[in-house]
């Protein structure tokens, strides 16, 4: 009974250390479909001649996050409101501030501009995100293992003192 508590102890803790370390990993998976959803953005303006709302919603995301902020953006355009960083984040809490304005200004250039500038500045956010991208990335190798590690150990450590 006490190896069964033990084990819980340990599996606890390195659960704790799974959710800790998923941050890292939810971030890197959000700015990736970002860049991906930029790309179909860019080839549907140019050779599709697809509508904005066509194109958001057929949109295949990865990432649950980045689903979340363009359903958001989406409502704000049906509704024809103009999108504040409540509406299309509502419920995001892995980006940062920096980040949310640089989401929220290119989501808020869209479809203002003809298809040459719309594809340069399409071009140039795609380029924002792969810079915050690499950040990410430096992130996850950093602290996104040693989370799930540091847990398991904690976890070990407190199954080894309770022994």
């Amino acid at each position: 009974m006490k190896f069964i508590l033990l084990g819980v102890i340990v599996f606890i803790c390195g659960y704790i250390g799974y959710g800790l370390s998923r941050y890292y990993f939810s971030r890197v998976k959000l700015f990736m479909s970002l860049i991906n959803f930029t790309e179909k953005l860019d080839t549907d303006i140019n050779f599709g001649k697809a509508k904005l709302l066509k194109i958001i919603e057929d949109f295949k995301c990865e990432s649950k996050d980045l689903k979340k902020i363009l359903n958001g953006y989406i409502l704000c355009l049906n509704e024809g409101k103009s999108c504040t960083e409540d509406m299309v984040f509502k419920d995001i809490k892995i980006l940062k501030d920096e980040e949310k304005n640089v989401i929220l200004n290119f989501l808020l250039e869209l479809g203002k501009l003809d298809v040459f500038n719309q594809t340069k500045q399409i071009e140039n956010s795609k380029l924002r995100f792969k810079e915050i991208l690499e950040g990410c990335n430096e992130e996850k190798k950093k602290y996104g293992n040693l989370y799930l590690k540091l847990g398991i150990i904690l976890g070990l450590l407190i199954a080894l003192i309770l022994f």
